[in-house]
């Protein structure tokens, strides 16, 4: 287990330093969801918290939720492999959120977010609230919460090997 915590804190070191680190409490957050309909198949509202997820009493619980920092010049790569992550542990209850964090009307990105045909909610954190509170200055950054709400690990997982690295963290978190 200790090795699993190091290795999450070296594979996927975040080269800035963060509000939140790896082994503290995530801040909870809740933000209106840019594609809603995916939002209201899995919380059935239009805005998505973490505390849907984990924590005390979560209405919807999970094993781990993936928290996916991103703008739509830096991290929309990852989108599809974390995608393709959310099918493959959603069973095992894993649960992906993309926060876009894009200045701009709501509905620019909301158009843009439901073309990509996601299977997790995407909210928007269009004045920078949440990936200020949590440090965020460089996207994208990807959080792996635990059930009770702490955060497992953090990294920029990017190209080629970022789908078998975040799936390598997800693994290592459900092992817990």
């Amino acid at each position: 287990m200790l090795f699993l915590l190091m290795f999450a804190q070296v594979a996927l070191a975040a080269p800035q330093p963060l509000s939140v680190n790896v082994g503290e409490p995530a801040l909870v957050f809740g933000l209106p969801a840019l594609n809603q309909a995916q939002a209201a198949q899995t919380v059935n509202k239009a805005s998505v918290s973490l505390s849907d997820f984990v924590g005390v009493l979560p209405p919807y619980p999970r094993q781990a939720v993936l928290v996916h920092f991103f703008t739509r010049k830096s991290g929309t790569d990852s989108l599809k492999a974390l995608h393709r992550v959310q099918k493959r542990n959603e069973s095992k209850g894993v649960q992906v959120i993309g926060v876009c964090a894009c200045r701009g009307e709501v509905q620019n990105h909301s158009d843009w977010v439901e073309a990509q045909s996601l299977n997790f909610p995407v909210v928007h954190d269009g004045y920078r609230v949440v990936s200020d509170r949590y440090g965020v200055s460089e996207f994208p950054i990807t959080m792996v919460v635990d059930s009770i709400g702490n955060v497992f690990a953090i990294g920029q997982p990017k190209g080629e090997g970022a789908e078998s690295e975040i799936q390598s963290e997800v693994d290592g978190v459900l092992k817990r």
